[in-house]
């Protein structure tokens, strides 16, 4: 709505010296009529009063310039806005100095408000005491914290006759740029300084604090996931990854959440998820900021390769003091890793777990991880048997993750709290894509260490590290898959497979593979039946050394046992061979940390005499 003045006139010079600078004369008092007929009283620039209805003869307009007048002249006196007040009188009030009056709060004036006389009348008799009683020089705000590379506003008042000057306490630091009433505070360098606004005998000051954002963006990596329809976790888990390594942080500054869209679909291979994650970072001497970036996420078809090594981090089993528990070496393109782990807390208070893999080398490089990692427990069965099954489910599929490790950087795999005596465990599969040989870790360190010094899915520097002179740890095992054939034939005795019995032994030390755990057993079962009739058999699980879990697949089928103790056995299949003819099963398990191996795996005719059945 454009305005016409009657009284109120604001004259402003402006004159560009080596500092911002200029001269303004603002009239204290004054009218500002409106296009609708209404008017305000103005104070100090400010509009303090808006009368909006006549009395009598009096237009609003005539009725806020005899406000004005009789104001002005009080102030020409010299008054105290203290003495400014209000005295209501059935439905009207009035505005009185001392014993003066003002300003009558008519019935018609309190209408068009939608206030009552005595409410309305109150407000008035506050904004002209706060107008009132401005400084000569002001400035809004006094304290800014600015972006480096960035500009904030600040509003500058003055009720003097002089030039406005403003001076800064390090021109390195900030800078001012500036037209009448507004001043623009640039930031130059990271520091603290102070903007002075001057005018004659009054002055301002501003502190400005120059900060950098806690975080920027790099453009976005793309990430990698493998397998036949790679589970929507597991999306999001390399979608996260790929958005934390596009954070740049601020020394000191953290992720202090990281979200994405909505996303709960599984993807197929060679198709291409596209999805926004939010990121907010905080940090010391930093501003916060929330960024945006949009991650793709591929699944990328890989070749399966064969496992050539189990690394077995189970010695000591019982963690009783911090310390490096397993490290080992990965290196071949050509063949796979596989990393059993299984340790308790026996400490008594709560440790930090945690697996990384080092690239200490100057080049880039790339892991495939397929995963199989259970929360930590108290039952040391179950939580073995956790983690089998999610390996066994992901290993199947070839449903896995590629991490990348820039040179000289560490990355997690695995960063858990361990309470005691909880249980961490699981299965990882580990296969390098490119890039020069990695070390692989498992460590038991302070909680609170842990806390600081291993973010998830952050990429942390290594600083020197050589790696031919770390020494890796004894349990590592050559050949980690048992291929077994057998044959039972009806009529004959049964078959009976001791899984874990024959350990794997070391390629060059004095040491084997107990109860082969984390070792894959691929077993073809050939059953014959030369008889007249149909034979069904089955398959039965029994626990022989004691409390023992099992997870199966049988001919594709993933078949569950979580806990079984001796005597009890189950069956995990049953087959139906026709009269002269013969079938072949394949079975394949893993031995499970935390169960006690060796069991059995025994293939038998239905309904034999003398067994005990247990329910999986």
């Amino acid at each position: 709505m454009h305005r016409r003045h009657i009284l109120y006139t604001a004259i402003v010079l402006l004159t560009m010296l080596a500092s911002v600078s200029w001269a303004k004369l603002v009239i204290r008092v004054g009218v500002e009529a409106q296009k609708d007929g209404t008017a305000y009283v103005m104070v100090n620039g400010r509009q303090a009063v808006h009368v909006m209805t006549s009395n009598g003869s009096l237009s609003p307009s005539r009725r806020a310039q005899i406000a004005s007048d009789r104001l002005a002249a009080h102030i020409q006196k010299g008054f105290d806005a203290k003495t400014i007040y209000s005295k209501a009188s059935g439905r009207t009030a009035r505005i009185m100095v001392g014993d003066s009056l003002l300003l009558v709060v008519t019935a018609a004036e309190a209408h068009a408000h939608k206030t009552p006389a005595e409410s309305l009348a109150a407000s008035w008799v506050m904004n002209l005491r706060k107008l009132l009683t401005m400084p000569p020089l002001s400035a809004d705000p006094t304290s800014l914290m600015i972006p480096l590379g960035e500009s904030r506003i600040v509003n500058v008042q003055s009720l003097l006759t002089g030039p406005v000057q403003a001076e800064v306490s390090d021109p390195a630091l900030i800078s001012i740029t500036g037209k009448p009433g507004v001043l623009t505070i640039t930031g130059k360098a990271v520091g603290n300084g102070t903007a002075t606004i001057k005018c004659e005998d009054s002055s301002v000051q501003i502190t400005v604090a120059v900060r950098k954002y806690a975080a920027t963006l790099m453009p976005a990596r793309k990430a990698v996931v493998t397998g036949w329809n790679a589970p929507s976790s597991m999306v999001l888990l390399a979608a996260r990854d790929a958005a934390r390594q596009s954070v740049v942080l601020e020394p000191g500054a953290r992720i202090a959440s990281l979200d994405c869209g909505p996303w709960a679909s599984d993807l197929q291979p060679t198709r291409v998820a596209r999805i926004q994650m939010k990121i907010e970072a905080v940090g010391d001497n930093c501003l916060p900021v929330k960024l945006a970036i949009n991650v793709e996420v591929r699944n990328q078809p890989l070749p399966r390769v064969p496992t050539s090594w189990i690394m077995y981090s189970n010695d000591p089993e019982r963690v009783e003091k911090y310390q490096v528990l397993f490290t080992g070496r990965i290196a071949s393109p050509e063949h796979a890793v596989r990393l059993l782990y299984h340790h308790q807390n026996m400490m008594g208070r709560r440790i930090g777990l945690v697996i990384d893999v080092l690239n200490p080398s100057p080049a880039p490089a790339s892991l495939h991880v397929i995963d199989g990692v259970s929360l930590p427990m108290i039952d040391t069965v179950i939580v073995g048997y956790k983690a089998g099954l999610e390996f066994m489910e992901n290993h199947r599929s070839f449903i896995g993750r590629v991490i990348d490790l820039p040179p000289g950087t560490r990355r997690l795999l695995v960063s858990q709290s361990l309470n005691s005596p909880y249980t961490a465990s699981g299965i990882m599969e580990l296969r390098q894509i490119s890039g020069q040989p990695l070390l692989v870790r498992v460590i038991a360190k302070p909680e609170d260490q842990r806390l600081e010094e291993d973010p998830p899915e952050a990429v942390i520097p290594v600083g020197d590290v050589d790696l031919s002179k770390i020494a890796v740890s004894d349990h590592i095992y050559p050949e980690p898959v048992v291929n077994m054939e057998v044959k039972y034939t009806a009529g004959k005795p049964w078959v009976f497979l001791r899984l874990g019995k024959e350990g794997l032994k070391h390629a060059s030390l004095d040491k084997q593979l107990y109860g082969n755990y984390g070792v894959t057993y691929d077993i073809k079962a050939t059953l014959e039946n030369p008889m007249a009739d149909p034979l069904t058999t089955e398959l039965v699980f029994e626990a022989t050394a004691g409390p023992a879990s099992g997870i199966f697949l049988v001919d594709g089928n993933l078949v569950r046992v979580k806990m079984l103790s001796p005597p009890l056995e189950t069956s995990i299949g049953r087959v139906t061979i026709p009269a002269g003819r013969s079938k072949v099963v394949s079975i394949q398990t893993i031995p499970l940390s935390g169960s006690a191996y060796p069991a059995t795996l025994i293939i038998r005719p239905v309904g034999a005499p003398g067994t005990v059945n247990a329910k999986r």
